[in-house]
C-alpha cells in the first residue's frame, strides 16, 4: 500500500491511499499518518475497501510532507560500510536527534544559510514506527515497522565541523528549517523489500550518487534492536538509516532523491534566510 498526505484545491488536507494507476489519489478518512496508524487494522480495511469499491479520487492540489510531526526523530550516521573506517564490525553508528520543524515537503524549496555556507545533501530511507516496543529482538523488528518514506537528511557542516574556538554542534548543523525534506509518499512495511533497495540522488538532471540499502554495516532490524535497547520505540517515531555519500548542493540546484519503488521526492536549493 502506498500513502500520501495531500492538499485538494479547496485547501482540505488528508491521508489518501495511491490508486493502482500509481496517480490517482484516494481518501481514507484520516486527517494525518499517527491517526491512521492509531486506527490499526480498521483503517487498512477501509483505505483497502475505498480502492475495491471504486471510490471517486481527491481533487489534490499539491502533495504534503507525509508526515510532518513524528515522535522521536532518530537519524544515524556511520551505518554504510563506505563510511566505517577505522570501526569494528560490532561498533554501533552514532545516532543524533531531529526536530520536526526541520521538515518540508516534495517541492518545498531547501533554503541555503547563505552564500558561503558549506551544505551536503544525503538521501535516505526513513522507517515509521507502527507498534510500541522496548528490547525488541532483531528477530521481532519487522512486526514494528508500519513503513517507509524518503528524507534528504540535510547537513550544514559549518556547525558541525566547529571551529578552533568552537564545539561542533550537531544539532546545530542538522535542523535548520527546511533541512529535512521528507515524502512524497509512505509505501507500507508490506510493500517494500529492503533487502538491497537502491537510492538514486541526482542534482539537476545528473545521477550524483547511488547507494544501496545492501551496502549497510548494520541491518534495519539490528538498529532497531540496538535504539530500542533502552529507550521505548511509539507509533510514529521515526528512524533515518544513514547514507554512504554525501556531496555539497548550491543555490538553484535541483535535488532529487529516489529509492526503488517510489516516486522522487524533488526540492529546489534557494536562499535562505540569511539573505532575506
Amino acid at each position: 500500500m502506498k500513502l500520501v498526505r495531500y492538499e485538494t484545491v479547496d485547501g482540505a488536507e488528508g491521508v489518501g491511499i495511491v490508486g493502482d494507476d500509481g496517480n490517482s489519489v484516494v481518501a481514507t478518512g484520516y486527517v494525518d499518518l499517527p491517526a491512521f496508524i492509531a486506527a490499526g487494522q480498521d483503517a487498512w480495511t477501509a483505505a483497502e475497501r475505498s480502492l475495491d469499491d471504486d471510490h471517486p479520487s481527491v481533487e489534490v492540489r499539491r502533495l504534503l510532507a507525509p508526515h510532518p510531526q513524528p515522535g522521536k526523530m532518530l537519524f544515524l550516521g556511520r551505518t554504510f560500510r563506505a563510511f566505517r573506517q577505522g570501526l569494528s564490525d560490532d561498533a554501533p553508528p552514532f545516532v543524533y536527534s531531529r526536530v520536526a520543524s526541520s521538515i518540508v515537503g516534495p517541492e518545498e524549496a531547501i533554503r541555503m544559510p547563505g552564500p558561503s555556507e558549506t551544505v551536503l545533501y544525503e538521501g535516505e530511507l526513513l522507517i515509521i514506527i507502527g507498534r510500541a516496543g522496548r528490547r525488541i529482538a532483531a528477530s521481532d523488528a519487522a512486526s514494528h515497522i508500519f513503513g517507509y518514506t524518503q528524507v534528504n537528511d540535510i547537513t550544514w557542516t559549518d556547525w558541525i565541523h566547529g571551529s578552533d574556538d568552537a564545539l561542533p554542534q550537531i544539532s546545530m548543523g542538522k535542523n535548520a528549517d527546511t533541512f529535512c525534506p521528507m515524502g512524497p509518499e509512505v509505501i507500507t512495511a508490506d510493500s517494500f523489500d529492503v533487502t538491497d533497495a537502491r537510492c538514486t540522488v541526482s542534482v539537476n538532471g545528473d545521477v550524483s550518487s547511488v547507494t544501496s540499502l545492501s551496502d549497510m554495516a548494520w541491518s534495519l532490524a539490528r538498529l532497531i534492536e540496538w535504539l530500542s535497547q533502552d529507550m521505548t520505540l511509539w507509533p510514529g517515531d521515526v528512524i533515518a538509516t544513514g547514507t554512504s555519500e554525501a556531496k555539497p548542493i548550491v543555490v538553484g540546484d535541483e535535488v532529487i532523491v529516489q529509492f526503488d519503488g517510489f516516486r522522487p521526492l524533488v526540492n529546489q536549493v534557494v536562499p535562505g534566510w540569511r539573505d532575506d
